[in-house]
């Protein structure tokens, strides 16, 4: 049940021409006057639909002062901020972005149940002027909460370009609210005026919709029995307009006879009753958008210009296709160029590391905690890189097209076209994919592609898969492995994301709901604010994963002597290699597969150590291999190496977006299974074609 609202401050009088009263933060009293104690922060809620530059305004009254975690149980970003003004402290709470207050989405319900039950001080409704009547949208659910309120009128620019003029002054007369117009992308847009009207905001009269049919008859019945603090004519709305949540919430907190009267009532509403709460929330923003807005005849859009192209039924599919994997490519040279140099010398400095400081922690610092340090650098590096990526194209609004033009394909999976982004990076990373899989909208889809990552080959796996078929197939024969195992690797993740969508009990989405935002100028600033964060929550998450687990690696090929060949980890390949035979392989490949868990690109370096080979000499490496395997080992040796369980990196990512060690497990075995039969299979049929 949602905790009691807290004491506001703020009295609710009846309604004054056409008006209700708000008044917000009285001065304290002459009497009390002498308390020193310092006062807490005014809570401001920063809400706002989807595009409509939330988070720039959030991030420019913030600056650098804020926090970043997750929604308590939850894996959606929560970011918090504090400023000053004449000698108040606000706290802002950068809300998840929301059309409306009826959940539809894991990022709705989070801002409908912090404004109802945290119950913010103020709302900071930031709104689209290129889009007015849209963003007003939530504004008419916002004002019968009854929470004072300040409107930012933000991407003024933007307007302009469209043809659009916006009278900020004439839209505060019609909705009671201040507004205050921003440009938000603007290096030298000043805050002040926005934060003196949160700190001053004082006996604010916001014009409220009309009460739907039945609404004043429900509010009654709630006023008599009504267990919860929250506004009754809304909460009246919500329940004529059949929400769930709201339904539920009724039924959990009233007693049963209450709300079998409660239920009875609704049911003798007339069947227009629900279209009639819509129909006068738009009256309210067609009455307060009149007068405000005048478009410019004859004015062509830079939109509609740029979409005759990018949402081409062909070319736009195709540019989009290929946007993708090239922003996730670049943005992978880009932080091998950086973060990657911080690897390679992690990885060369281990024989310096040994001979300076010979023994266990010589070699522990040499092979587990230097060599962990540089996979993170790495990581965070493309991770941020790709990222930086990605938020460009989304603050410029190109991304929301990337995800509509391919929704179709993704529809009969049960995921949409937002599903697209993650899967596309996933051939280049599954640990940043992973961590980009959270622009999916609903828990349900998450789920399901986040089953589907593991199984598409990363760079890592496509790079030894590369190796071995071409050092040990004819150019031909390895050009159709590899595409055959790819294939492989599609069909499975698709499988996969399949049977999910099947068995999940959660009701399906039908089709992709989403706004085409107008293309504007990106804000850097913003741009680099998303990129700590995600960089920050990477390592919060992921970074323990993988010390532990090179930490454990090392530990099983050092111990008991300090050698390999007579270690525990080479006892279990040896114990293993009944099995490894069965695949046409000897113990050392079975160690080498074992070894991948670190990362998929460690497998050709097992394999040169454990055939006593210079890691840097591949020709050594290629020769040794071919002399210890045949064509049809080599092949399930590829196969098993391409589905084996991922990475310790996208483990750790796995389990962080999932929550669940139990789901991640599960999910793990399935891949160890498909593995196992299908590198079994092809080693068995290869002696047809091989």
């Amino acid at each position: 049940m949602p905790k009691p609202a807290k004491n506001l401050n703020t009295l609710s009088s009846a309604p004054i021409d056409g008006k209700d009263t708000i008044t917000a933060y009285p001065a304290p009293s002459s009497a009390h006057q002498h308390v020193s104690k310092p006062r807490p922060p005014l809570i401001v809620a920063v809400a706002g639909q989807p595009n409509t530059g939330k988070s720039t305004v959030f991030n420019k009254l913030t600056g650098l002062k804020q926090r970043v975690g997750n929604w308590p149980g939850k894996t959606v970003d929560r970011k918090e901020g504090l400023v000053k003004c004449n000698g108040r402290e606000l706290l802002l709470v950068d809300l998840p972005g929301t059309y409306g207050l009826t959940t539809n989405s894991l990022e709705e319900e989070i801002a409908r149940d912090y404004l109802l039950s945290d119950s913010p001080d103020i709302i900071l409704a930031v709104i689209n002027a290129a889009n007015l009547e849209r963003s007003m949208y939530l504004v008419s659910e916002l004002v019968l909460l009854k929470t004072p309120m300040v409107i930012v009128l933000n991407m003024m620019d933007v307007a302009t370009a469209e043809g659009r003029i916006i009278d900020p002054k004439a839209l505060s007369e019609s909705t009671g609210i201040p507004v205050i117009p921003m440009i938000g992308t603007a290096r030298d847009q000043d805050m002040d005026e926005l934060l003196n009207a949160l700190v001053s905001l004082n006996g604010q009269k916001a014009m409220l919709p009309e009460p739907a049919i039945g609404t004043e008859q429900i509010a009654r019945l709630l006023d008599t029995n009504y267990p919860l603090p929250y506004p009754q004519d809304w909460m009246a709305g919500k329940l004529i307009e059949k929400d769930q949540g709201i339904r539920s919430l009724m039924e959990e907190s009233m007693p049963q006879n209450k709300h079998e009267v409660l239920l009875r009532a609704l049911d003798k509403l007339p069947s227009t009753a629900t279209m009639d709460v819509y129909k006068k929330r738009q009256q309210w923003i067609d009455a307060t958008c009149k007068g405000c807005v005048v478009n410019k005849k004859g004015h062509t859009s830079p939109t509609d210009k740029w979409d005759k192209l990018l949402l081409h039924p062909l070319l736009g599919r195709i540019i989009a296709f290929l946007v993708i994997p090239v922003g996730s490519l670049l943005g992978v040279i880009l932080g091998m160029l950086t973060g990657g140099m911080a690897l390679m010398a992690a990885l060369e400095a281990g024989p310096q590391i040994k001979a300076a400081w010979p023994g266990i922690l010589g070699s522990l610092a040499a092979n587990a905690l230097i060599p962990s340090l540089g996979w993170i650098t790495a990581l965070a590096f493309i991770i941020g890189f790709i990222y930086a990526i990605f938020h460009f194209l989304e603050d410029t609004g190109y991304l929301a097209r990337v995800a509509y033009l391919m929704d179709p394909v993704l529809g009969r999976l049960g995921i949409d076209g937002k599903s697209a982004i993650p899967l596309l990076m996933g051939f280049l990373c599954n640990t940043v994919a992973i961590a980009g899989s959270r622009v999916i909208t609903t828990r349900r889809q998450r789920l399901i592609t986040l089953s589907m990552l593991p199984f598409l080959p990363c760079a890592g796996q496509t790079s030894v898969a590369f190796l071995f078929a071409f050092a040990l197939f004819p150019a031909k024969t390895a050009a159709l492995v590899l595409l055959g195992i790819t294939s492989v690797n599609i069909a499975l993740s698709c499988l996969m994301g399949g049977a999910i969508n099947r068995w999940l009990p959660y009701p399906q989405t039908k089709g992709l709901v989403m706004e085409l935002p107008l293309y504007h100028k990106p804000n850097f600033r913003t741009i680099l604010s998303g990129v700590r964060t995600r960089v920050e929550l990477f390592v919060k998450s992921t970074a323990g994963y993988i010390v532990a687990a090179l930490i454990l690696v090392w530990a099983v090929s050092y111990f008991p002597n300090g050698n390999i060949e007579t270690s525990y980890l080479y006892q279990v390949g040896q114990g293993l290699e009944p099995i490894g035979a069965l695949f046409g392989f000897d113990w050392r490949f079975v160690v080498a597969l074992l070894s991948s868990f670190v990362a998929k690109e460690t497998t050709a370096g097992t394999l040169a150590v454990l055939f006593s080979v210079n890691v840097s000499d591949q020709q050594a490496i290629i020769q040794a291999i071919r002399s210890a395997i045949t064509p049809q080992g080599a092949l399930a040796f590829v196969v098993a190496s391409n589905l084996y369980i991922p990475c310790i990196a996208t483990i750790g990512a796995l389990r962080s977006e999932l929550g669940s060690w139990k789901t991640t497990t599960a999910l793990l075995a399935v891949m160890f299974v498909i593995a196992v039969a299908t590198a079994l299979a092809a080693y068995r049929f290869s002696y047809f074609f091989l």
